[in-house]
C-alpha cells in the first residue's frame, strides 16, 4: 500500500523555547490481520530526564519530559476517530521508551514517549511505530484511511509525599487540623479527613474555597501516586487543531469566538479553524470545553491537590510562595521579538510572571523559560510544568464540593461523544487555581477553587495517572 498523506498536531509547532514538539514523516505499513504499523519521525528539544537529591539526602527524585501521542483516523471521508493501539509491537528510538495509557476498558488509546536514562538536551525519534489495532474500530483495511498523529508536552510527577497549603496567609488555603500556620502532608492515596481532625480550610467571607466538608475519598486522586500534567496550558494552535478534528457541528459548539478580543486569535472560516498566534496559551476555555478536549486527547483533569503537588514537590512550603518556590516575583512589561511568532522572548530579560503589565491577554506557553533558566527565572514549578501561576488561570476539579470530590482518576477514552462518569459536569465541583495574566497567584490560594467562572483569563491543561 502507499504512503498516507502526514497529518500532524502539536502543542508548540515551530518554536524553540517552547522546545518545538513535531511529528513528521507519517506512513502506515504492514497493515494485515487487523494491525498495521504506524511509522513517524518525533522530536522535541529541551528533553530532560534527571535524578537528585532531595530534603537533605532523605529522597532520591526523579522526574522527566515526554510526549503524550496518539493516532486520529478517518476512513472514506467520515469523521475522526480515535485509534486503538495493540498491546504490544511498538518500536521506540532514540534512546526512549513507550508506555501504553488505557482507557476505561482496557484498551491502549496512546503512549507516553520519554528518554530511559538521565540527560538533557534534544530528543529525536526517527522511524518510530505504533502497532495500531484497526480491527478494534470495525475496520476491515487501510487502504483508504487517513491517519493524523498528535503529540502533547507532558511532565512526569513522581509518587510520593507533599504538603497542602503553605502556612500563609492565602485565602481558604488548607491546613492541618486547627493550626492555619501548619500544611497538610499527603502521605498516601487513602482517604482524607476533612476538619479539625484531619485536613483543613477556613471559610473565608467573599472567597470560594468550598463547603468544608469530607471526607476525600481513596479514589479521588490526590497527587501522591505518580501522574503526568502537561507541560504547559493549552495553546491556541491545540485548541485550534481540536476544532479542526471535531465533526464540524459539534465544533462549531465549541468554537469561543472571541477573535480579536483580550488576544485570542482563533477564527474560522466556513468549517476550517485558524489562529494567529498558535504558541500562546488559550483563553476563553470553559469547562465544558476543556473537558471535550481532554476527552478527544485520551487525558484527564486535573485536581487542585494534584496541582500544588505540580508546584511543590516534596519541600515543606515557603509561607505564601508561588509556583517557583519562592515570593519573589519579575514582572513581565513587554516583548523582545515579533509578538506571535513562537520565539519572542520577556521584556526585563528576569521577568517570570505577568503582572498587570499591560499586555492585555495571554502570552506565548513557556515564555520565561530558556536553555539555561533555573526554576525561579522560567516561573517554573518544582518538577518543570510551566505557567503554573499566571498567564490563564487553570480550571481544576475541587475538593469543595461534593461533586468536585467524587471525581476519579478516570481517563478520557479519545471519543469526544461519550461520557466520563466519574467528572464533574454543568460547573459543580470545579474551580480555578493560579493567576493569569492581570497578576501571579501564589500556590495554596483557593478564592476561586470552588467557583468555575469564565471570563476570557481561564484556560486550563490535562493530566493523566501514569501507566
Amino acid at each position: 500500500m502507499k504512503p498516507l498523506a502526514a497529518f500532524f498536531a502539536s502543542l508548540v509547532a515551530g518554536s524553540l523555547l517552547a522546545n518545538n514538539l513535531t511529528v513528521t514523516n507519517v506512513t502506515v505499513l504492514n497493515a494485515a490481520n487487523g494491525l498495521a504499523d504506524v511509522r513517524f519521525d518525533l522530536s522535541w528539544d529541551n528533553s530532560w530526564h534527571n535524578s537528585w537529591p532531595e530534603n537533605g539526602g532523605a529522597l532520591n527524585v526523579t522526574n522527566w519530559d515526554a510526549a503524550w501521542v496518539f493516532v486520529k483516523f478517518r476512513a472514506s471521508g467520515g469523521h475522526w476517530q480515535h485509534a486503538i493501539l495493540n498491546t504490544s509491537g511498538h518500536l521506540a528510538t532514540g534512546g526512549t521508551q513507550i508506555d501504553l495509557g488505557v482507557n476505561p476498558a482496557g484498551q491502549p488509546v496512546g503512549a507516553f514517549v520519554h528518554r530511559t536514562a538521565d540527560g538533557n538536551g534534544s530528543l529525536n525519534c526517527a522511524a518510530m511505530s505504533l502497532k495500531w489495532n484497526y480491527a478494534a474500530t470495525g475496520l476491515g483495511g487501510t487502504n483508504a484511511v487517513d491517519v493524523s498523529v498528535h503529540a502533547i508536552e507532558m511532565v512526569y510527577i513522581p509518587p510520593g509525599a507533599f504538603y497542602a497549603g503553605s502556612g500563609g496567609s492565602e485565602y481558604d488555603a488548607f491546613f492541618a487540623g486547627t493550626n492555619p500556620a501548619q500544611p497538610y502532608q499527603i502521605i498516601s492515596e487513602a482517604a482524607i479527613p476533612v476538619g479539625t481532625n484531619g485536613m483543613n480550610y477556613l471559610i473565608v467571607s467573599g472567597a470560594h474555597g468550598g463547603d468544608g466538608q469530607g471526607p476525600i475519598p481513596a479514589a479521588f486522586p490526590k497527587g501522591y501516586n505518580a501522574f503526568y500534567l502537561m507541560k504547559y496550558e493549552i495553546s491556541q494552535g491545540q485548541y485550534t487543531d481540536f476544532l479542526n478534528f471535531l465533526d464540524p457541528g459539534l465544533a462549531n459548539t465549541y468554537f469561543m469566538n472571541a477573535y480579536g478580543t483580550w488576544r485570542n486569535t482563533v477564527s474560522r472560516t466556513g468549517l476550517v479553524y485558524t489562529c494567529e498566534a498558535p504558541d500562546r496559551a488559550c483563553n476563553y476555555i470553559s469547562w465544558q470545553d476543556l473537558t471535550l478536549y481532554l476527552k478527544w486527547a485520551a487525558l484527564r483533569p486535573m485536581d487542585e491537590l494534584e496541582y500544588e503537588k505540580a508546584c511543590r514537590g516534596p519541600l515543606y512550603p515557603v509561607p505564601n510562595e508561588y509556583p517557583w518556590g519562592d515570593t519573589l516575583v519579575a514582572g513581565m512589561t513587554g516583548f523582545s521579538g515579533v509578538d506571535g511568532s513562537g520565539t519572542e522572548t520577556a521584556v526585563p530579560t528576569n521577568a517570570n510572571a505577568i503582572v498587570n503589565s499591560g499586555v492585555g491577554g495571554p502570552v506565548r506557553v513557556g515564555i520565561f523559560a530558556t536553555a539555561t533558566s533555573g526554576r525561579h527565572d522560567a516561573g517554573a514549578g518544582y518538577y518543570g510544568v510551566m505557567n503554573l501561576g499566571d498567564n490563564v488561570s487553570e480550571l481544576v476539579v475541587s475538593v469543595g464540593d461534593s461533586y468536585g470530590r467524587a471525581f476519579t482518576s478516570e481517563p478520557g477514552d479519545g471519543n469526544e461523544w461519550t461520557s466520563a462518569l466519574t467528572w464533574p459536569m454543568n460547573g459543580y465541583g470545579v474551580g480555578i487555581r493560579g493567576g493569569n495574566w492581570q497578576g501571579a497567584t501564589p500556590t495554596s490560594d483557593r478564592y476561586w477553587a470552588d467557583y468555575p467562572y469564565n471570563p476570557p483569563d481561564i484556560g486550563g491543561r490535562g493530566a493523566r495517572s501514569a501507566p
